[in-house]
């Protein structure tokens, strides 16, 4: 099947996954798939005094609430009633973003979290306070008053919601609503393992695209990502400060990621402009991660300057890529085999997607952080999950179709270079593939020179038509004869070339006393011609540095010695009869006389 066809078959395939995913995720992440509480959970968002500097309100709503920006040595204030719900294992579980916390009841500390960070002067990770209640007999309506103190510039905008019941769940609750970002994080990681797995082997068995290497890297990075922004890793592990790095890191790597993919897939991306945006992405991450670990500079400081770079470079780098699109476009027009739809638009669809899908992220990161009532920890990433999810799905239908292409290239070159090196009437190689073998064969091989006898006298007294069938029929018999040899093929009129790679000891002579009892037996039942073959053969290491021309000279004399030796033969068959035929007339005379 022709690759045009082939396409319009499976081409509905990308529409439908880019229609039916959105559907699934939507589901996925409704409240439809929710499970209730075993006990009770509620969401504390009314009822909180709030202090941050200047700024002071009673009763609260803390989802609403504009705080400003917190930066150094600030502190925020949130205190309110315990609820007096008799709740099993009650707690408090709420998010704290590069603050240390303390929390206090009637004044009594019963809990703290990262003033050790800051006394060492690093960054303070993201963190889920767990503060249990004990008996809420004991503590229900009295005041619990919660403390932020601020060791970063920009630190965050906003209040976290604040869960109130049985620990199982409030983490139940939490986890069912990070739902969807779990559950394409998840595939997305375990989906770069895989692409991992599959380049390595294709690099090392099949040559030296890293194209697939790069495309792994994607996958992981915004899998990777995408769990780390969303507290999925923080949430089920107590190494905090490692995965807060990771978020950073792999959100610092993304644009490295993709732009190497995009010069390693397009040959024609490969200029100098793109090569240093690809050092300038590579060095980004090591750089800010350099300065994080040596305390130079906390790495949360380089956010907005990765939003500014992958901005600038999107709006270099997509112009370039739809161009090389287009003019690929427009030159396989021309060819028998073109399709509109090709392995470079579905890649340049799932890129646009999720270009502007993080743009959109981006554009909303900023304003809720700096403008709007609610804060960054009101900011989630579901555009830049399902643009990531569209894109990966594409890079698949991208290599599938560019798969699809490619084996289409090979047939059509493989057809073409039949059509230069086969004999037509034979099918074998012709003299011009033959002499490229000769020019290219190394190491240990073996040559068979092969001479059909009596083509001239079938094709003067029987016709060409005849002289044709006598070749076509000689030819069948060497491929059944050569079957697996490097080389059959036809140099001129009657005249084959047999080549055997890695020979051992008496291979020839087992070959050619198989051709002669094929062509004995073919004999037996051909009633217009009969044929036969002189063969000369040779191994290279018979002659000096197994140069394939003198290899060759070696079994065409072998053959001309052979072909001489039968035509002697002939012709003493041919006097013995002329001498038999003379001497029984003689006789008989003589009886009869």
């Amino acid at each position: 099947m022709r690759l045009r066809d082939y396409m319009h078959i499976n081409v509905w395939l990308l529409p439908i996954l880019l229609v039916l995913i959105p559907v699934i995720l939507i589901l996925f992440g409704s409240a439809f798939m929710t499970t209730p509480s075993t006990y009770y959970m509620t969401i504390l968002n009314e009822g909180w005094s709030v202090k941050h500097g200047d700024f002071e309100v009673e009763n609260a709503a803390l989802k609403n609430l504009d705080i400003g920006t917190a930066n150094t040595n600030d502190i925020v204030v949130i205190s309110r009633l315990i609820p007096k719900e008799e709740v099993p294992s009650a707690c408090l579980m709420f998010r704290s973003i590069q603050a240390a916390v303390t929390a206090t009841i009637d004044g009594k500390v019963i809990y703290s979290y990262g003033d050790d960070y800051a006394l060492r002067g690093e960054l303070i990770p993201k963190h889920f306070n767990v503060i249990p209640l004990g008996d809420i007999s004991e503590v229900g309506g009295k005041r619990i008053t919660i403390t932020f103190r601020v060791y970063e510039d920009n630190a965050f905008s906003g209040l976290s919601e604040v869960y109130y019941g049985n620990r199982n769940d409030v983490e139940l609750a939490y986890i069912q609503k990070k739902r969807l970002p779990f559950f394409i994080g998840g595939f997305l990681t375990l989906f770069a393992f895989l692409l991992l797995t599959l380049s390595s082997y294709l690099y090392m068995y099949h040559g030296h695209d890293l194209s697939l290497i790069f495309s792994s890297i994607i996958s992981f990075v915004l899998g990777a990502y995408n769990l780390a922004f969303n507290d999925i890793f923080c949430f089920i592990s107590d190494n905090e400060v490692y995965f807060c790095l990771l978020e950073y890191v792999t959100l610092y790597s993304v644009p490295f990621a993709i732009i190497t993919f995009l010069v390693s897939s397009h040959p024609e991306l490969n200029t100098i402009l793109n090569k240093t945006l690809i050092a300038i992405n590579a060095l980004f991450p090591i750089i800010t991660l350099a300065l994080h670990l040596f305390k130079v500079v906390h790495i949360n400081n380089f956010v907005s300057t990765l939003h500014i770079i992958a901005l600038s470079e999107a709006i270099m780098i997509l112009p370039q890529l739809v161009l090389n699109v287009a003019k690929r476009y427009n030159e396989q027009k021309k060819s028998p085999e073109f399709t509109p739809r090709t392995s470079d638009s579905v890649l340049v669809l799932g890129l646009v997607i999720f270009i502007i899908c993080s743009v959109v992220d981006i554009i909303k990161y900023n304003i809720f952080k700096f403008f709007v009532a609610g804060g960054e920890v009101s900011v989630d990433i579901n555009f830049m999950t399902i643009g990531a999810l569209c894109f990966v799905l594409c890079l698949f239908v991208f290599y599938f179709y560019h798969g699809i292409e490619h084996i289409n290239s090979i047939y059509m070159k493989e057809h073409l270079e039949g059509l230069a090196y086969t004999d037509s009437l034979t099918g074998l190689m012709n003299r011009a593939k033959c002499m490229q073998y000769m020019a290219s064969v190394q190491g240990n091989f073996a040559l068979i020179s092969l001479d059909m006898d009596n083509l001239k006298t079938v094709n003067d007294s029987l016709g060409h038509q005849e002289g044709d069938r006598m070749l076509s029929s000689f030819a069948d018999i060497l491929k059944q004869t050569f079957a697996g040899s490097a080389l059959i093929g036809r140099t001129g009129g009657d005249e084959f070339l047999i080549a055997i790679e890695n020979p051992v000891k008496g291979t020839c002579e087992k070959l050619i006393d198989d051709l002669r009892s094929r062509i004995k037996t073919f004999n037996q039942t051909e009633k217009s011609f009969n044929l036969s073959t002189s063969c000369g053969f040779a191994y290279s290491d018979e002659v000096s540095e197994k140069d394939a021309n003198n290899v060759f000279v070696l079994a065409d004399n072998r053959m001309y010695e052979e072909k001489e030796s039968h035509h002697a033969s002939k012709i003493d068959r041919f006097v013995n009869d002329i001498i038999g035929s003379s001497l029984h007339g003689k006789g008989g005379e003589a009886d009869h006389a």
